[in-house]
């Protein structure tokens, strides 16, 4: 049987389109993949380093996934140069492009530029294009089941069901909450029903994942696509003065609970714990920046000092930056 020469990956949820990577790797038969990432959209898209990778064979003997995210974003140009180098790809080299565009309906989103070249077409006749429109009502319970099986996690009667009617259908903010789920499982590695309360209201769940992103090392890149997705929406539906509101929330909750106030608080005991946690990590100087955070942000955009996506992108800086995971209290 042919070696997989190249992977084309047709998805516009990247969690779903890391899962997949991270499966076929898996799968391959090889160890120690070193997994190269590089950005279809970004001025030099594929660099020297790229092809030096793509078409000479290393002395060493780790296999190279060479992973191209956005790659819908390719110029004809790149797809012509593409087209013939993978011909020649060594065996320990593994190109995956992913296209992350928007599927028109329930049509896969396949650049003109690259459907008609051969290295589509062959990609197609061989099976190595992956297709998924991202999760939904229907794909949600393997979602949730592969989660589970793979952290040998189980669930109470019914408590599979009601998650799964309890998460958005996107796979980034859906193992947010799922994250979430398995430290509240605990040590008896047990889903209950009780726990289901733990996931996020929908009208909730974009402060809310919000929040907690801004602590995980790694997530600048997810939390500044959301403020650059909120920049393309219509003034009434942008997030700018619903965050100013839930940040103010938050940090009232963060002041009750750094002052042992937690029996006035009304939340989850789960939840308490986790902003307890985030709370004595902020101190309190932590809470009044937040407050000033907030405040100065209401006070710019309503005075007309900065603009809206200004004034969005300097919020979202300072809470990064406050709650960066190796920040101390003070």
């Amino acid at each position: 049987m042919n070696r997989t020469r190249y992977l084309i990956l047709v998805c516009p949820d990247p969690q779903l389109v890391k899962a997949h990577v991270d499966q076929r790797l898996a799968a391959s038969g090889r160890d120690g993949w070193e997994i190269k990432p590089f950005w279809g959209d970004d001025d030099d898209p594929l660099p020297a380093a790229f092809w030096t990778d793509l078409t000479i064979k290393s002395l060493f003997p780790q296999p190279k996934a060479l992973v191209i995210r956005r790659a819908h974003a390719l110029r004809a140009e790149h797809w012509d140069k593409l087209d013939a180098a993978v011909r020649g790809v060594p065996a320990d080299i593994l190109p995956v492009f992913c296209l992350e565009g928007e599927w028109k309906g329930k049509k896969p989103s396949i650049p003109a530029a690259l459907s008609r070249r051969a290295i589509f077409k062959r990609a197609r006749d061989e099976g190595w294009v992956w297709e998924s429109a991202g999760l939904d009502q229907s794909s949600l319970g393997e979602f949730v089941r592969t989660w589970a099986r793979e952290r040998s996690i189980s669930f109470e009667p019914g408590a599979d069901r009601a998650l799964i009617a309890a998460l958005p259908p996107d796979a980034v903010a859906a193992r947010l909450e799922l994250d979430k789920l398995e430290l509240a499982a605990g040590n008896g590695r047990t889903v209950r029903r009780e726990h289901v309360e733990l996931v996020a209201p929908a009208g909730e769940m974009e402060f809310f994942e919000l929040m907690d992103a801004l602590g995980r090392p790694g997530a600048e890149v997810a939390v500044w696509r959301r403020v650059l997705g909120d920049h393309l929406k219509k003034s009434q539906d942008r997030m700018l003065f619903n965050l100013i509101g839930y940040l103010a929330g938050q940090a009232r909750m963060y002041w009750m609970l750094q002052a042992g106030e937690e029996d006035k608080v009304k939340a989850h005991p789960y939840v308490k714990k986790l902003k307890t946690q985030v709370a004595r990590r902020l101190g309190p100087k932590g809470v009044a920046r937040m407050i000033d955070l907030a405040l100065e942000s209401e006070l710019s955009v309503k005075t007309g000092a900065r603009h809206h996506e200004e004034v969005l992108d300097v919020l979202v800086a300072g809470l990064i930056d406050l709650f960066r995971p190796d920040r101390t209290a003070r």
